[in-house]
């Protein structure tokens, strides 16, 4: 099974290294994988020549082999995977970010608020995409200010006190 790992932001100079975003809290573990697919397929897949932290915080410069600058610009943002079994097993109460994608979001009153879309890495902290049953989308960071539990038995993530941050983000 292929989940995905990170995004490719842009190019990094004339070369064809590629400036990349983690999709995961502990981003150091892209230090670590050696091929990438582009697709759940497993088609193509891409060796690491090199791979470094980059400049900003969590970016990545990665360097593939066989990929210059032309083809590497058609690369820009799209989603790189891995396989499950090369991701490193984790500590308790860690987790992957495709672990959560799909999961209820509910408060403690059961209140039905939306799905987990996508997870974002931000810096400080992560931003969950919500969408709702209107087809409205919203975000929630991922704090405990506002995250109480993550249930992966039932696939419930438990909120606390976003009523007003969702109203925040409404147009």
């Amino acid at each position: 099974m292929l989940i995905p790992i990170a995004k490719i932001l842009t190019t990094h100079g004339i070369k064809g290294e590629l400036k990349v975003s983690p999709l995961l809290s502990y981003s150091e573990i892209l230090l670590q994988i050696k091929k990438f697919y582009l697709n759940k397929n497993k088609e193509r897949p891409l060796e690491v020549e090199t791979i470094r932290k980059g400049p900003g915080y969590n970016v990545y410069l990665i360097k593939f082999k066989n990929v210059e600058f032309e083809e590497a610009q058609n690369l820009t943002n799209q989603t790189l995977y891995i396989e499950l079994e090369d991701l490193p097993d984790l500590e308790e109460d860690e987790f992957y970010y495709y672990q959560i994608i799909g999961f209820k979001i509910k408060d403690k009153s059961n209140y039905f608020w939306g799905e987990i879309k996508e997870i974002m890495p931000m810096g400080e902290y992560d931003l969950i995409l919500v969408k709702n049953k209107k087809g409205e989308e919203f975000y929630v960071p991922l704090v405990e200010e506002y995250v109480e539990e993550i249930d992966f038995q039932n696939k419930v993530l438990l909120v606390k006190d976003i009523k007003d941050l969702v109203e925040s983000q409404k147009p």
